[in-house]
């Protein structure tokens, strides 16, 4: 089996990951870097034509390049049903916001070549070669990929997240034997806060707010996170209106399609319908005067309704903006959490609403990290290779994943390839 890394090395995003399995060679995500502010950034090429590929989930740095390789080439691509309806949902708001050397009929393409694929479900390619989904816990639909072939056992982890949250269930590789292991690394040297203390400092954050007769607003991210927080605020019986806007409307829809990814849909549907869903501006208006919380997009301030109601709630210091997605080095939101300031009709201006970030990431931090590769070194000693995550944080999780598991453990660049 050989393994060549074709982007999301020692870096996050444009992850990209080329295998020769047996007679099979397979395409494992394909996606853009998407810190880029002038002219996008892919992963190389694949060095051979691709038989088949995968996309572990919606996400754009894992998913939004494959419309090029449409262009001019044609394959299976395997997904999952939500997955294939958020990539249709966020591919149009990625052209929306930056220029492409493709666009919808590249779209159509990924869209028409798709395959629907199911947690649990198996696979064959070319008789020699066997393909696992297993749920990921990352994003409602997030798979990480078993690949089994020539002998040999590799698991691609993509994003994924070992605890329960009020979305989804948590992933679970302990059980298996395996001779490579490709690791997200994002945030291996982050140990993230408790889950159900962020949630608690969350609520006594809103509560405190409204209860002085603030505004808050959650920016969040479209896919998963906006659906968590309304989950949240439902449990928690506000007594004050919730408005849901921007593109997690969309979203919203699609995951009420779909009750077996999600870890309590009658909770989802409970929260969905419990908010005011924004239909027009007289909507937006009405939010921003009344007491309640506001959830929407973007997540990191880029794009969507978002800068309107920044605009008008940053004056009030009785307001909060309570950020809940990461914030990407360069982005707006990035700012505002970093300098207190935003861009207000046009200029850069203080917001004087209180600013909090919480940390609701859907990725594994370190403990779970290293609680994965412990439970996977009782079955086996797998190669390790450490994709995800920038270079400082990569080469040092190295030495001690090396140091801690004896285990021979690589931080690949883009374009390295390696024998299984």
């Amino acid at each position: 089996m050989q393994i060549t890394f074709l982007g999301g090395c020692q870096a996050v995003g444009g992850s990209g990951i080329f295998v020769n399995a047996g007679e099979s060679r397979i395409l494992a995500d394909y996606g853009i870097y998407m810190n880029r502010r002038n002219e996008p950034k892919f992963p190389l090429p694949p060095p051979e034509e691709v038989d088949a590929a995968f996309m572990t989930h919606a996400h754009l740095d894992h998913s939004g390049a494959f419309p090029k390789l449409y262009a001019s080439d044609d394959f299976p691509l395997y997904l999952t049903p939500p997955t294939y309806d958020f990539i249709n949902l966020l591919y149009d708001d990625m052209f929306r916001l930056q220029r492409f050397p493709f666009g919808k009929e590249e779209k159509r393409k990924t869209l028409k070549n798709s395959v629907p694929v199911n947690y649990g479900q198996n696979i064959s390619l070319n008789h020699d070669c066997k393909i696992t989904f297993l749920n990921a816990g990352h994003i409602p639909g997030s798979y990480s990929l078993l690949i089994e072939a020539e002998g040999k056992r590799l698991l691609y982890t993509s994003d994924f997240n070992t605890i329960k949250t009020q979305l989804l269930e948590d992933a679970n590789f302990g059980h298996l034997k395996l001779d490579a292991l490709i690791l997200e690394s994002t945030y291996a040297l982050e140990t993230h806060p408790n889950r159900a203390t962020t949630e608690k400092q969350f609520i006594s954050t809103v509560n405190k707010t409204l209860q002085d007769g603030g505004i808050v607003l959650v920016p969040a991210f479209a896919v998963a996170r906006s659906q968590e927080i309304l989950c949240l605020l439902h449990k928690n019986l506000m007594d004050y209106p919730i408005t849901l806007d921007g593109m997690a409307r969309g979203a919203s829809r699609i995951m009420t399609q779909y009750p077996d990814y999600v870890r309590d849909y009658e909770l989802l549907l409970k929260s969905l319908s419990s908010c005011h869903w924004v239909k027009d501006n007289r909507d937006r208006v009405n939010a921003i005067f009344t007491p309640g919380i506001i959830v929407s997009t973007a997540g990191m301030l880029q794009g969507g309704p978002i800068d309107h109601y920044i605009n008008i709630l940053a004056e009030e210091p009785n307001n909060a903006v309570l950020l809940v997605s990461f914030q990407v080095p360069g982005t707006p939101g990035r700012t505002l959490l970093e300098t207190g300031k935003y861009p207000i009709e046009g200029k850069m201006g203080k917001v004087n609403s209180l600013v909090k970030f919480f940390n609701f990431s859907s990725h594994s931090d370190r403990p779970q990290l290293f609680n994965t590769i412990e439970s996977l070194k009782r079955n086996s000693n797998p190669t390790v290779f450490l994709v995800h995550g920038e270079k400082k944080v990569c080469t040092t999780f190295r030495e001690e994943v090396e140091e801690e598991f004896k285990l021979e453990t690589f931080c690949p660049k883009n374009g390295e390839t390696f024998i299984i």
